[in-house]
């Protein structure tokens, strides 16, 4: 008993001085605003054409302009690191898995399967030495958190008119998060951890369409509605604070005590994301694309007791952005023709629920595609680069690699007459 009030005295004296990705530890973390290499490549939210002349793999409404039934996934690794330090964390993990089937140049389904928010985040203290007893022991902090939401998605595209489409999307949220604080003692971890489970809905409704079109230029126009049907909920298990004897990062036999009481309580509505986004693209007769794009989110969710390793929620994100992509050609004797060039910059700013606080996080997105076989295979490769900063706190800088492969067939086409 006496060794766990020194170590609950200790963990409320030592004061953090070194941190990574502190961000992510807010709530239930920052949402992603892009999921499919093409269009990370952009710095785009996924509402203008990135993919292919016509079409987004983030946006169901362009769909019907696919020539081909794709198979598509996307794969990141993302760096970050506090501005001036040397310590930098890296976390990696898929960003999209898909299946879109394309009808007749009108109409088309798919299903993805994705992450929604990124709640990783490590950060630690200083090692500090005091003298106990006559013994020297040396101590430091530990903050670390992970899991997140996940979306399961069923989408459908339908025509509206010959220049505007519709395209409607059921997600399913899910997932499960844990966030831990812990005191090391002498290279013995003592932790405090919680767990948490979340169920919920969604739905999305995009928009496409031409507002003007020659043989020079072509104007489209672009819009989502994001609302929430069934506000996450979910259940929190809070365990009591132990000794990780065995440094296995869980609570088993091995440990001190033998048993520690687990709270479970029901969480209701701590995330209910609505969103407003609309956007434009100018293409021209080279393959030339001049694009921009605006979002407005906010979470409505009721429960303003959502716990994490900081007290406090993202509840609101703007989104501005804008930039360029040159699609290439296949039928082009150069490669360097055939390769499809991406570019963009965005700013996003994030808003504190409690504190009112502002989160603002500046991007840099390069990318490239590259076509290959008859059916229209790709791989796409992007690169991203910005910084997040708070006033009166320290500047991260982040950098995100990612790389995805879609494999094109030919589905739904009419069958030849015998000879």
């Amino acid at each position: 008993m006496f060794i766990l009030r020194l170590i609950i005295i200790l963990l409320l004296m030592i004061k953090i001085v070194v941190s990574q990705s502190i961000f992510n530890a807010y709530g239930l973390g920052l949402s992603r605003t892009s999921y499919h290499t093409s269009v990370n490549g952009a710095g785009s939210i996924g509402l203008v054409p990135t993919f292919h002349p016509g079409v987004s793999m983030d946006n169901p409404a362009t769909w019907p302009g696919l020539k081909f039934t794709y198979i598509s996934g996307s794969f990141s690794n993302q760096s970050n690191g506090i501005k001036n330090s040397k310590i930098t964390n890296q976390a990696a993990g898929f960003n999209k898995i898909q299946f879109v089937v394309p009808i007749r140049d009108k109409f088309g389904f798919g299903i993805s399967v994705k992450p929604i928010n990124n709640h990783n985040s490590f950060f630690s203290t200083d090692t500090i030495s005091f003298n106990f007893g006559g013994k020297s022991l040396l101590s430091n902090k530990e903050f670390r958190s992970g899991g997140g939401i996940m979306s399961g998605s069923f989408s459908i595209s339908l025509p509206l008119n010959k220049n505007m489409g519709v395209g409607i999307s059921v997600n399913k949220l899910f997932g499960s998060s844990r966030d831990e604080q812990s005191l090391v003692l002498n290279s013995t971890y003592y932790r405090l951890f919680n767990i948490r489970s979340y169920s919920g809905s969604t739905l999305n409704l995009d928009f496409a369409g031409r507002l003007y079109g020659d043989e020079k230029v072509m104007i489209l126009a672009f819009a989502r509605v994001g609302m929430t049907n069934k506000p996450v909920s979910g259940t929190l298990y809070k365990f009591d604070f132990y000794e990780d004897t065995n440094n296995n990062y869980s609570y088993d036999s091995d440990d001190y005590p033998a048993n520690v009481d687990v709270d479970t309580i029901s969480i209701r509505n701590i995330y209910a994301p609505n969103s407003f986004s609309f956007g434009f693209n100018v293409g021209f007769k080279n393959n030339l694309n001049l694009f921009s794009e605006f979002q407005l989110w906010n979470d409505e969710a009721t429960n303003a007791n959502y716990a994490s390793i900081y007290n406090d929620q993202i509840g609101s994100k703007t989104h501005i952005g804008g930039g360029v992509v040159r699609f290439g050609d296949m039928g082009a004797r150069d490669w360097q023709d055939q390769i499809t060039f991406r570019s963009g910059l965005y700013r996003d700013k994030y808003v504190l629920r409690h504190t009112g606080k502002t989160l603002i996080e500046n991007g840099l997105s390069m990318g490239i595609g590259f076509k290959f076989a008859a059916t229209g295979n790709q791989i796409d490769f992007s690169f991203r680069y910005g910084s997040r900063s708070m006033r009166s706190s320290q500047k991260e800088l982040f950098q995100e690699f990612t790389i995805g492969v879609s494999l094109g067939d030919i589905w739904f086409l009419r069958r030849r007459a015998k000879q």
